[in-house]
């Protein structure tokens, strides 16, 4: 009988400890739900890219060397599309758009002013450009001249924001990769965004979003 008893209080004591440790749980879990619905998760940005101008024709004769630069054109119609998840206003003042190939600039530009309202999407141009041309080595340019006759040329843009609504001025980097031609996706290319805020929200359920 005290051993039946003895077996009887363990057991006791285990439904006791999984209660206590599952409480706090059940109410910090919720909480946490309600503050991610309440203020929002922070925003998304995507990019489409587009050649204004033709990045393989130099400006000056190519050079027989083959590691020394040639002067090229080159221009790019950005689309910014930005996702505000937050029940609030978010505006940006104007920023910096920068294009790359193989990691070097081939042209930039500012970003305009914009907000978007309040869980709500905009799409923002910008213009990037080389005013005097671009340095490129001969073989970069060659090898740049080669993949837009294939038809999509590899670019990186790197986007810096400054937030303009609550007088913070505080950045958001942002670098997104994308490819020039071919089948274009609706709202463009997922850009990595280095800024202060949730990343809980990249394994957020959709219901939340």
């Amino acid at each position: 009988m005290k051993v039946r008893n003895l077996y009887s209080l363990r057991e006791d004591l285990n439904r006791a400890a999984v209660v206590v440790l599952w409480i706090p749980l059940l109410f910090w879990i919720p909480l946490g739900c309600v503050v991610f619905r309440v203020n929002g998760l922070p925003p998304k940005f995507s990019v489409q890219v587009s050649e204004a101008r033709s990045p393989e024709a130099p400006r000056a004769a190519v050079p027989a060397d083959p590691v020394s630069t040639t002067t090229t054109s080159t221009a790019f119609n950005i689309t910014l599309h930005a996702v505000n998840r937050r029940p609030a206003d978010r505006c940006y003042r104007q920023g910096e758009a920068v294009v790359l190939y193989s990691g070097l600039t081939v042209a930039w530009g500012r970003t305009p002013r914009f907000c978007v309202g309040a869980m709500h999407t905009r799409d923002v141009t910008v213009v990037a450009w080389a005013d005097d041309g671009v340095q490129l080595p001969t073989l970069l340019r060659d090898q740049m001249a080669v993949e837009r006759r294939a038809g999509s040329v590899e670019l990186d843009v790197d986007l810096r924001l400054f937030r303009s609504d609550d007088g913070s001025a505080r950045p958001t980097w942002m670098r997104c990769k994308v490819t020039t031609g071919g089948p274009k996706q609706m709202d463009g290319v997922p850009c990595t965004v280095f800024a202060l805020q949730n990343w809980a929200s990249d394994v957020a359920p959709s219901w939340m979003q």
